[in-house]
């Protein structure tokens, strides 16, 4: 039977299967079990007023503390718990290595240098490497994808030692994207994708050049919760900036910027989602987030240089004149599938196919002790960027 999605997103533009209220009451008796000591709301350090809610879990491997943002604070406090709980399940994997061979040996019907490799990477064909099984999201057929791409710890250091007990950063780098929990494996095999996807329209955007970007208006959004975001930000941001990034696979992503006064930094967010309107409201969000979290100080992954002293007085970054398009309409074909998690991940993942050549196919990280499903997708040929490090416009954030 389909996936039914009722209208309580975890976060703005978020399709889920069961509203946050009821997901939070589910997952609270299991905080202790991967080693969350607490949920904590930090809404108000920042004048925005959209809630956002931290998860510490000192003893990650990964990020000891996670971040989430919705409309209403059990939204914001679920979705930063989910995301500390998918961060857990990445470090304890219970995948048995389903062969140890050299690629070359294999039938995988994709080039592992395809993958999100470390920078110069020695990947050859007959590197051997430890094989775990996915499912491919549209022929249901067995793909193996290396051991080292989906076990996490960015507590090993550089060039640390090879083997299915640490992540080979030599080869690979590790990378939480495509990873994703939820209420049904079909709600968190979705949001994998969608992350993955918007990873890859973000490759491009972080070189391109101000003038050769899709400038779009906000204010041509109508979703609710969309509006809703975009009234709490322009209460307390002089600049907001929303950026068509589109790519290949024609699947909604956008960028969004905001800059204040009161903070003299461009902060961005991005968002892909199957309603473009719902896409807009996920970056303009993971803007406002970015903001607060470093308002807070608390995640692990912040940068120095971001607290070196602001110049007091900066100005506003200039504006682009280019025209402001309106926000794309719904594609028919897609609204179509209504909330049908299953369709919707079938029609992802077609579309990640179509333009990479590869199906893309999902790992279960799911402990079903616990029962919270846990995807992580790999699809070979999507490109990933380190989002940390992207400034929406580049040199703005010397302001």
């Amino acid at each position: 039977m389909p996936t039914s999605v009722n209208d309580h997103p975890t976060r703005p533009g978020s399709f889920r299967a069961a509203p946050a209220e009821q997901t939070w009451e589910r997952i609270r008796p299991l905080l202790p079990v991967f080693g969350i000591t607490r949920v904590a709301d930090i809404t108000g350090l920042d004048e925005v007023g959209l809630p956002v809610h931290v998860a510490y879990r000192p003893t990650g491997r990964c990020l000891a503390v996670t971040v989430g943002t919705g409309l209403t604070a059990v939204q914001s406090r679920v979705a930063a718990t989910m995301e500390s709980i998918e961060g857990w399940h990445a470090e304890n994997p219970r995948l048995g290595v389903a062969v140890r061979a050299p690629a070359d040996d294999l039938d995988l019907g994709y080039d592992p240098r395809a993958l999100h490799l470390a920078p110069r990477s020695p990947l050859t064909g007959r590197t051997v490497l430890d094989w775990i099984a996915g499912r491919g999201l549209l022929t249901g057929r067995t793909h193996l994808a290396p051991y080292d791409l989906v076990y996490l710890d960015f507590t090993v250091p550089p060039g640390g030692n090879w083997g299915p007990s640490s992540p080979n950063d030599v080869l690979f780098t590790p990378t939480s994207s495509g990873l994703a929990t939820g209420n049904t494996p079909a709600e968190a095999t979705l949001h994998a994708l969608l992350e993955l996807v918007e990873r890859e329209c973000m490759t491009p955007y972080a070189v391109s050049a101000l003038a050769d970007r899709r400038y779009v208006d906000p204010d041509t959004c109508t979703d609710p919760s969309t509006v809703a975001v975009l009234d709490a930000i322009r209460g307390s941001s002089s600049w907001v900036e929303v950026v068509d990034l589109t790519g290949p696979t024609g699947l909604p992503c956008y960028g969004a910027s905001l800059w204040d006064s009161s903070i003299p930094m461009v902060f961005g967010g991005f968002g892909c989602h199957v309603d473009p309107g719902r896409a807009v409201g996920r970056a303009l969000a993971e803007a406002a987030q970015s903001r607060l979290v470093t308002v807070g100080g608390a995640r692990d992954d912040i940068a120095g240089e971001v607290y070196l002293p602001a110049d007091p007085g900066a100005e506003p970054p200039p504006a682009v004149d280019l025209p402001r398009l309106p926000i794309r309409p719904p594609d028919p074909v897609v609204s179509a599938l209504g909330q049908d998690l299953e369709a919707l991940v079938q029609l992802v993942a077609g579309r990640i196919r179509d333009y990479t050549g590869h199906e893309p196919f999902v790992v279960d990280l799911t402990h079903d002790d616990l029962g919270i499903p846990v995807s992580r997708v790999i699809a070979p040929g999507l490109r990933l960027v380190d989002d940390a490090a992207l400034s929406l416009r580049p040199g703005a954030g010397d302001a």
